[in-house]
């Protein structure tokens, strides 16, 4: 579902932004049991306000945030709610907005260089010499001209999807009771593969 920024929204009808951004603040009033809660006009003063400079939020961002301030997630409520206090809340939740975007950002810039390691020559040279003992056919010529991913490769890449998430954080998977990155998940391969040549 498109979830419109108050920037757009104010240029097809500004009243009407204005009307649901202080339903919204009422909304948060009303679940508050607080002696010093905001009267109909610090609504209206606190909408316009939003309007004019959190015009970058969605109406869905301002009531998550809102959510959050009053289940005390942005700190502690004492007994008064103000504009100061929403413009508090309001920068709190960008940095935790931005912390996400960032986090988001530096996962897909991690899964892209997933195969960057392959082309490194010495890694090429383990991966050729654990594929002749495993006996699994190489890649053809041009598979590797196109820089796929040979059999043994994709082998490794699929078992580390396959194994369990570490406490909910996609970044770790669990490998013989420990996390691992996929970086520290294939070493630990390599060197398993290793120490299997070593026997025979």
């Amino acid at each position: 579902m498109k979830c419109d920024k108050i920037a757009t929204l104010r240029k097809v009808d500004r009243e009407e932004t204005k009307f649901k951004i202080s339903m919204l603040i009422a909304r948060c009033c009303a679940m508050l049991n607080i002696e010093k809660n905001m009267n109909n006009e610090q609504i209206k003063f606190a909408a316009e306000h939003f309007v004019q400079h959190h015009w970058k939020y969605s109406l869905e961002d301002i009531q998550l945030c809102l959510d959050r301030g009053v289940a005390g997630m942005y700190g502690t409520i004492y007994n008064r709610l103000d504009l100061s206090i929403l413009n508090e809340w309001l920068l709190k939740f960008e940095q935790e907005r931005d912390m996400h975007i960032t986090a988001t950002r530096e996962k897909e810039t991690q899964a892209n260089n997933i195969y960057e390691m392959f082309q490194h020559p010495q890694v090429v040279g383990a991966i050729q010499q654990a594929a002749d003992k495993l006996k699994i056919e190489q890649a053809p010529v041009q598979e590797a001209k196109e820089r796929k991913p040979s059999q043994f490769e994709q082998m490794l890449m699929d078992q580390y999807d396959s194994l369990p998430q570490w406490d909910n954080d996609l970044r770790f998977r669990v490998y013989n009771n420990k996390p691992y990155q996929f970086t520290e998940f294939r070493k630990e391969r390599y060197r398993e593969l290793i120490e299997q040549q070593n026997e025979y």
